[in-house]
């Protein structure tokens, strides 16, 4: 779970049409917040994933649901307020059900930023109480087979590359060749981007990344391998690495 940026509300959604929907769901239960610009501009305010789980959505079945932080079941004067919309995906939007956010809260990916509440241990999330806390019990975001698991593989994936990584970048220091070079530096980018906020599970990725002692030999022998022919740690990387921290839960 990473903290969201919020996007501007969708110009199509003006005071009176939101005094219109909100009648009409009052009205007859219509779902009036399934339009398009709605459902667009909340894919773009999480990179297309899902606002808890970090899921990837609209691909292998997994569709968006338009989430109401407030449930609209107990809150029907929110349900088109721009500021009570997210994206989630069905898994959680099934768990956090008609959980009464008012009475006991809960992160808010927007207003919160889930790394002041929540840490990772051993793939499982532990949250301080009571938002991180009850923030994993609602939305279960220890789910084994569907979050935990994956977590795991994700996880165990970057510590065994970053192994690999590490004694390559020693060989290429104590034998510089640009077909060396070539493959530690794209291989590293890869690895980095993994944690950055356009992919899936990125929270995930950028934890075990900063804390990996061979992520931080890797940078090291960069920093000290730095003359203008062979410069590896760049820009790049320092701009890449600061991605990575925001998505980290550390």
């Amino acid at each position: 779970m990473i903290r969201l940026q919020t996007v501007e509300k969708p110009a199509q959604l003006t005071d009176e049409l939101v005094a219109e929907l909100t009648q009409k769901y009052k009205d007859d239960g219509t779902g009036v917040w399934k339009q398009k610009y709605i459902v667009e501009a909340l894919l773009k305010m999480s990179a297309d994933k899902c606002c808890f789980c970090e899921t990837k959505l609209q691909e292998e079945s997994k569709y968006m649901e338009v989430e109401h932080f407030h449930p609209k079941s107990l809150y029907p004067d929110e349900v088109i307020s721009w500021d009570n919309l997210l994206p989630i995906c069905k898994r959680c939007n099934d768990k956090k059900s008609n959980h009464d956010t008012k009475k006991e809260l809960i992160i808010h990916p927007v207003r919160d930023d889930p790394k002041e509440h929540l840490e990772l241990r051993n793939y499982r999330f532990y949250g301080s109480p009571p938002l991180g806390k009850l923030t994993i019990e609602v939305v279960d975001l220890n789910d084994r087979q569907r979050l935990t698991d994956i977590r795991y593989k994700l996880g165990t994936a970057i510590n065994e590359t970053l192994s690999d990584l590490v004694q390559l970048t020693h060989d290429y220091v104590n034998a510089p060749s640009t077909r060396r070079k070539n493959k530690i530096i794209g291989t590293l980018k890869n690895i980095m981007l993994e944690g950055t906020r356009e992919f899936e599970f990125s929270a995930t990725a950028a934890t075990v990344l900063l804390t990996n002692p061979d992520y931080l030999e890797i940078k090291r022998l960069f920093k000290t391998f730095d003359d203008d022919d062979n410069k590896l740690w760049t820009q790049d990387f320092v701009n890449l690495e600061k991605e990575v921290e925001y998505c980290a839960l550390i």
